[in-house]
């Protein structure tokens, strides 16, 4: 493969997601191919690299591709050498709560909590059980295109509050209040982000919203309590229709990406017995402001109520 070469992508689901084949990710196809692949990303919105055996600092590198790496603000997820990277486990780590080994349960964009939200995230499984611990995903633009019209107008001007300690239920044991101190709350102050989001790179329209119990959100801006949960849980099960997502059943050291600016995630580690081991590296990278898709909506901005 030449550095002009095209990255070569199978499509694995209905509307999006594919695997590159025959890419080993070195240092040097890295730099080579990293403008052919982050296309090809935009393209897929989920790209799977199968059978990546490369140390922790290569796959740091990899991220770079996607952007600026950030350091998890959960101090106890970082990996001990490569700080923008998290470990991700189900087993009884040292220094962590139990419910950090279900961490990425439930439908969520990461960082949607922050003014900036994340861009892209990647993972790289270490260790991987022979059944169980997938990770789905959701394609929330193809499901904003299929909406009628004019649910799309109404949808355009709502904006929605986020906050990463919030939750209906502060004693669901996967609520995301259990495991962060006083610190990590002042750094995550309530924010609002437009319901409908554009893409600032290909410009398309995307449903920007998660659940309430896991994805940190506390509700529609300016709806009453229960008009806005339905809202919610109307456009969720929507999004995560069988036609709109992508089953990622893992192999030993695969790399798996996709672009939180129109794909929602969740881990599927609840169900998972112990004795079945689960770890990954994780990375995100630092985003953009949210762009409404009207400008009258307006960009993210701290909550009044924060």
């Amino acid at each position: 493969m030449t550095a002009e070469s095209t990255v070569v992508a199978t499509r694995v689901s209905e509307t999006f997601g594919a695997e590159v084949k025959e890419l080993r990710l070195t240092p040097e196809v890295i730099q080579e191919h990293g403008r052919a692949i982050y296309e090809t990303y935009l393209d897929h919105k989920v790209l799977v690299f199968r059978s990546q055996d490369i140390p922790a600092s290569t796959f740091a590198r990899f991220g770079t591709i996607f952007g600026r790496p950030e350091e998890h603000h959960v101090i106890k997820l970082r990996h001990p050498e490569e700080p923008t990277l998290s470990l991700l486990s189900n087993q009884n780590e040292p220094g962590r709560n139990k419910e950090m080994k279900t961490s990425g349960q439930g439908w969520h964009s990461d960082y949607s909590y922050k003014l900036v939200p994340g861009s892209a995230t990647m993972l790289h499984g270490l260790e991987i059980p022979a059944e169980g611990g997938d990770t789905l995903f959701a394609n929330a633009e193809a499901a904003f295109e299929a909406l009628p019209e004019e649910r799309k107008a109404y949808l355009r001007t709502l904006r929605v509050r986020h906050q990463y300690r919030w939750s209906p239920d502060r004693e669901d044991p996967w609520a995301r209040w259990k495991y962060i101190g006083p610190e990590e709350r002042k750094q995550t102050p309530e924010i609002t982000h437009p319901l409908v989001r554009r893409h600032p790179d290909t410009g398309r329209e995307t449903l920007f919203i998660q659940p309430r119990i896991i994805g940190s959100v506390v509700g529609i801006d300016g709806l009453p309590e229960a008009e806005s949960t339905a809202l919610i849980e109307e456009l969720i099960a929507h999004i995560t229709s069988e036609r709109y997502v992508y089953r990622h059943r893992w192999s030993p050291l695969d790399v798996v990406v996709w672009d939180n600016r129109c794909v929602l995630h969740s881990a599927t580690t609840k169900d998972l017995d112990e004795k079945h081991v689960r770890k990954l590296l994780r990375l995100t990278t630092h985003g953009q402001p949210v762009t409404p898709s009207l400008p009258e909506v307006g960009h993210s901005r701290l909550s009044p109520k924060a």
